[in-house]
């Protein structure tokens, strides 16, 4: 409380906590002993040391990490977390209140109608994946219609899929101003990352490295910051891939030459989806 609202008397405190001051003082008196608490005889409120604040901000990460674990215990305690940065690990109580959505078996790849609606409804839409996902080149055409803004990192095996199977609709993306791609030079760790200005949905492998199809879904803006937090983890080691405008053929930047795959000279032509 005190960390998060400031400065507080002994009445704003039991008020807030409802306790009573018999219960309260004994309390009081220990974190002053161990000044974590400081008393302004001034002002008659009691404040966090520096030190105080310090813990108190260690234990709210515990204690979301614990929240999150109780939540979705069975989710958690199976699941492959040690391909997603340390930086971002250790936070990663700010997905706290997330909400698991069982796949179909039939259609264990193909994301959740509720998580799909919600995503064509955002303003933008970041993504990066490890797999190839035939769905969301239908996602990201009416995102793209509806003038919202994409962003999309992925694994260089799985750019080769998509030039294969849908060339218009990859060469549309490339070429709408709307759109960002990029292909990244190393793991992406979650089969799937996306964050929108909505919410942060994620599919992760258990330990075994199977796929369950549970899709973890939150609203919460911690959530949404720790999503942007994973994507641009993966964008910023990444490279664009466009379309150069006088070979009209796809480039990726930071590769050489020779490197480079060669496209169709045909393939900037758009395409209506």
């Amino acid at each position: 409380m005190l960390l998060k609202e400031g400065p507080k008397n002994i009445d704003e405190i039991k008020d807030t906590l409802d306790v009573s001051a018999s219960a309260l003082m004994p309390q009081i008196k220990k974190l002053l002993k161990l000044d974590l608490l400081i008393y302004d005889y001034n002002e008659d409120i009691y404040k966090l040391s520096d030190i105080g604040a310090l813990l108190v901000e260690k234990i709210d990460d515990f204690l979301n990490i614990a929240d999150i674990y109780v939540e979705n215990r069975k989710y958690w305690e199976i699941r492959d977390l040690s391909e997603i940065p340390s930086h971002l690990r250790k936070s990663i109580g700010d997905l706290v209140h997330s909400e698991l959505l069982e796949a179909n078996r039939d259609c264990l790849f193909e994301f959740p109608p509720t998580f799909v609606q919600n995503v064509l409804d955002s303003k933008y839409v970041m993504m990066a994946s490890s797999t190839f996902q035939p769905q969301t080149v239908s996602i990201f055409s009416k995102l793209l219609r509806n003038n919202s803004k994409v962003s999309w990192v992925f694994t260089e095996h799985i750019l080769d899929k998509y030039l294969e199977d849908f060339p218009d609709q990859f060469n549309n993306f490339l070429t709408h101003e709307n759109m960002d791609i990029y292909v990244s030079k190393g793991h992406i760790g979650p089969l799937a990352l996306v964050v929108t200005d909505r919410l942060m949905g994620m599919w992760l492998f258990d330990k075994n490295r199977r796929f369950d199809g549970t899709t973890l879904i939150n609203y919460e803006e911690s959530a949404l910051e720790w999503g942007r937090e994973l994507f641009t983890y993966y964008s910023q080691t990444s490279n664009r891939v466009y379309i150069d405008p006088e070979t009209r053929k796809m480039k990726i930047t930071g590769m050489t030459s020779q490197n480079q795959k060669d496209s169709d000279p045909d393939l900037c032509r758009f395409s209506l989806f």
